[in-house]
């Protein structure tokens, strides 16, 4: 008559090792010391440089001059030539125009203000290569390599994936070098870059003056991406 409820507790009582077994180790990892931010941006530089492909969710908080984009969302690529495309909010002629259609194709800008109509705004550097961002010379790869005071301020996770949040600073060339941000300085600048495997860039975010940022998130490195020019 008894054996049931005494199987009964067993169980409750396995039950709770195995809950208190799992907080422990959570809590153990959680606890654990952070890597050493300036090593963790090495390679991350490192793989980013090697990166050929990304797909980029940009967002920008509150107003830049040099960059009047609010949104943009696309697939980056440099081989075999640069291309991108995608779709953003930007402002124009004293207004937002959302989600619009763009295209990075032969080193020019096209974009659909009235969807389904591409209009060639010519060479895209004089506006905004988001292709940039993959040159190791002048994008992230190049912001990483220029973070000073780098400090390791705790683990976060973005997207369902486990990163390290470093802080630091940029410097303007660097900054601007990304994208013409207005940087006259040293400019406060965050990576979150995951801490196993390559330490892939997931997140950047730079805040060139008070109140306003560029923040960048990164997914699908290295997928193909397949780019088709608007017909003239």
């Amino acid at each position: 008559m008894q054996t049931r409820p005494r199987i009964a507790v067993l169980v409750s009582m396995f039950a709770a090792i195995l809950l208190v077994a799992g907080c422990g180790s959570s809590e153990k990892k959680n606890d654990a010391p952070l890597p050493d931010a300036a090593a963790l941006l090495k390679e991350s530089t490192q793989t980013t440089s090697a990166q050929t492909s990304v797909h980029l969710d940009l967002t920008v908080t509150g107003k830049i001059k040099e960059l009047p984009i609010e949104t943009l969302t696309g697939d980056l690529t440099n081989v075999p030539v640069v291309a991108a495309q995608g779709k953003a909010s930007i402002i124009a002629f004293g207004q937002t125009f959302k989600d619009v259609d763009f295209v990075v194709a032969d080193g020019d800008l096209y974009g659909a203000l009235t969807p389904g109509s591409f209009t060639n705004f010519g060479p895209a550097a004089e506006i905004y290569d988001v292709s940039k961002i993959l040159n190791p010379k002048v994008g992230l790869a190049n912001v990483l390599a220029n973070f000073a005071d780098p400090k390791a301020e705790g683990r976060e996770t973005i997207n369902n994936v486990n990163t390290v949040k470093v802080t630091g600073k940029v410097n303007a060339a660097a900054v601007n070098g990304l994208a013409n941000l207005g940087a006259t300085g040293d400019v406060p600048a965050t990576a979150w870059i995951t801490e196993d495997g390559d330490h892939a860039l997931v997140q950047a975010k730079l805040d060139p003056s008070q109140g306003n940022s560029v923040q960048m998130t990164l997914s699908d490195w290295g997928k193909t991406v397949t780019v088709t020019k608007p017909a003239a």
